[in-house]
């Protein structure tokens, strides 16, 4: 019988691990070989041109070069490093007045430099940062549901709307989980698993209204030079969007206010949906308006 042992060790343990066992010991001889160069390099070069400076009682600048003549310092001070490297390489440092290397030498010790950092960078474990974790969008978790448990009845709607960050809805970094989020989750995983079980609830009968805010008729005594026959148009004509959860039998019931003239047609109404006429009657409640000598008053007459 074949066994298996499976062992989880951090990233970083992983990393560490991973560059122990990729590194064969003619490697690690070599790597050796390079840190005693580097230091057989460094420490002439600061003893000739920089360490009269930067010693440990002089420390101009701050820094004193004698303790970077090993190569552990390229690790602990990767900055300061840079530093050096940067003016070492535009000729700042030696400052003018001060015994300076020659050309071949200066190639030279920036070369072993350079080697140097490139190889504890090459070396040194991983840092990803920090990760997010990070909840799933209104988007997110209504396809999510649909494709798990099949449910499609778009439970996230319902939920608070979610933050966005440089122009992405789905940035962990901003995507928060407030109490009432909570709640919602909470109360939708009840919905969800009693529909996943038992199906969709049946649908209750419910009633939307959809009213006109208030509108101002301009009277004009001039005929237009030409005329909406849809009405839609018009600025008596109300126009709304509603979404309709289900297929099934809808009643409209349409409440008319205002007045007309007396003695005009009859008043011809129109139902239009997604741009097609379902409907149209004509409405004239001459028997039982109110009446005025002069015009005649709806009164929040209802046509079915």
């Amino acid at each position: 019988m074949r066994s298996s042992l499976l062992i989880a060790l951090p990233v970083s343990s992983v990393a560490l691990l991973a560059a122990a066992v990729m590194l064969p010991s003619g490697a690690q001889q070599s790597h050796k070989a390079g840190a005693a160069d580097f230091e057989k390099t460094a420490a002439p070069f600061f003893a000739q041109s920089c360490v009269a400076c930067h010693n440990a009682d002089a420390k101009a600048g701050g820094l004193n070069l004698q303790s970077f003549s090993q190569a552990a310092s390229v690790g602990r001070s990767r900055d300061t490093w840079d530093a050096i490297l940067r003016k070492v390489r535009t000729g700042e440092m030696p400052p003018a007045g001060s015994p300076k290397p020659s050309a071949l030498q200066i190639k030279a010790a920036l070369a072993c430099f350079e080697a140097e950092i490139e190889r504890v960078d090459r070396l040194a474990a991983a840092n990803p940062g920090r990760v997010t974790a990070r909840r799933l969008n209104r988007a997110e978790y209504n396809n999510t549901i649909r494709d798990l448990l099949g449910v499609n009845t778009h439970p996230a709607d319902d939920f608070p709307q979610d933050d966005s960050g440089y122009g992405f809805d789905n940035n962990g970094d901003v995507l928060s989980l407030s109490p009432s989020q909570m709640d919602r989750y909470l109360a939708s995983a009840e919905k969800i698993a009693r529909t996943a079980i038992f199906g969709p609830e049946m649908q209750k009968p419910t009633l939307a209204r959809h009213e006109a805010s208030g509108r101002n008729i301009v009277t004009s005594v001039t005929v237009p030079a030409s005329y909406d026959t849809s009405g839609l148009t018009l600025p008596n004509s109300l126009h709304a969007t509603h979404r309709f959860p289900a297929d099934g039998e809808y009643l409209f019931r349409i409440r008319l206010d205002g007045v007309r003239p007396l003695g005009s047609d009859a008043l011809h109404l129109g139902i239009w949906i997604d741009g097609r006429q379902v409907q149209a009657l004509d409405f004239d409640p001459t028997g039982s308006a109110a009446f005025s000598p002069d015009r005649q008053d709806f009164s929040g007459r209802t046509v079915e």
